[in-house]
């Protein structure tokens, strides 16, 4: 009895030993869990907020343009030489892979200033304004100051709705534009969508 009892000496200190290592593994684990867990939570977080900042460059370029009509003589899209370079007179082809607009080979796309006004700290918004108007009207290619028409552009009649029936009013059209907008965040967060706006304009026939 008692040389079985000398044979077993340590044998409990070893098994808790490995029990103690596998305890200690296991807690690891479950602490990179955590962790990663919480990174990507953080990350779905970051992403969220910029896909709902995307509406503020939207807001600022829907401004633009409220203030920057073709009917107003000393505006941008009548002086081309006071055009911002974010502003494109006439619309460009998709690129199919970034689905963003293309500005041909070679060629950038030039991004209004980054502005941070009214964000959270870390996120920044840019946007781009592209008049949807064909790129060649009679063999000449488009720019700012070029009347946009009917057959060239992108638009529709606007109806006098008292008459009865409603008459397109002469002259007069809803011209659209393509506004294209990014956000920049923390930990390289990034977003991007477009919208169309639509405002009444002058139109010729």
């Amino acid at each position: 009895m008692g040389k079985s009892l000398k044979g077993q000496q340590g044998a409990v200190l070893i098994i808790a030993l490995i029990a103690l290592v596998a305890m200690s593994l296991a807690g690891i684990a479950l602490m990179r869990t955590v962790d990663t867990t919480n990174v990507i939570s953080g990350n779905m977080a970051f992403n969220e907020a910029a896909i709902q900042m995307e509406d503020v460059g939207e807001e600022d370029a829907y401004s633009w343009i409220i203030a920057n009509p073709y009917s107003n003589p000393s505006g941008c899209q009548q002086l081309s030489s006071t055009c911002p370079n974010y502003y494109y007179p006439n619309v460009m082809p998709m690129n199919q892979t970034t689905k963003l607009p293309d500005p041909g080979t070679g060629n950038t796309l030039n991004w209004s200033p980054a502005s941070t006004t009214g964000l959270p700290s870390g996120y920044s918004v840019q946007y781009l304004i592209e008049r949807m108007c064909g790129t060649v009207v009679g063999g000449t290619q488009t720019v700012a100051g070029s009347q946009p028409t009917f057959s060239n552009c992108m638009a529709s009649p606007v109806y006098d709705t008292t008459q009865s029936p409603p008459a397109a009013v002469s002259g007069m059209g809803r011209l659209f534009f393509r506004v294209t907008v990014k956000v920049s965040g923390p930990r390289n967060t990034s977003g991007q969508a477009q919208y169309f706006i639509g405002m009444e304009d002058s139109v010729a026939p």
